[in-house]
C-alpha cells in the first residue's frame, strides 16, 4: 500500500458508511477496495463522546 500525507482532507466520519470507516471501501467514492488501495494513515475522530482511531483507505482514482 502507498502512503499518503496525513494532511489530505477527508469527508466527516458521520457522512461515511460503515465500510468506508472500516477501510473496506474508498473513503471518497465508496467502491470496494482491494490490495492496491492507498492507506491514508490513522486518524482520530469523535464518536459517542470518545476519541477513537480509524484507518481510512482510498482507491487510486483522483480524489481531492
Amino acid at each position: 500500500m502507498s502512503q499518503t500525507p496525513p494532511a489530505l482532507r477527508l469527508p466527516p466520519v458521520s457522512e461515511l458508511s460503515e465500510q468506508q470507516v472500516r477501510g473496506v471501501a474508498c473513503v471518497y467514492c465508496g467502491i470496494h477496495l482491494g490490495p492496491a488501495a492507498v492507506d491514508l494513515g490513522m486518524r482520530k475522530a469523535g464518536r459517542a463522546g470518545a476519541r477513537v482511531a480509524w484507518f481510512p483507505r482510498a482507491c487510486r482514482l483522483p480524489h481531492p
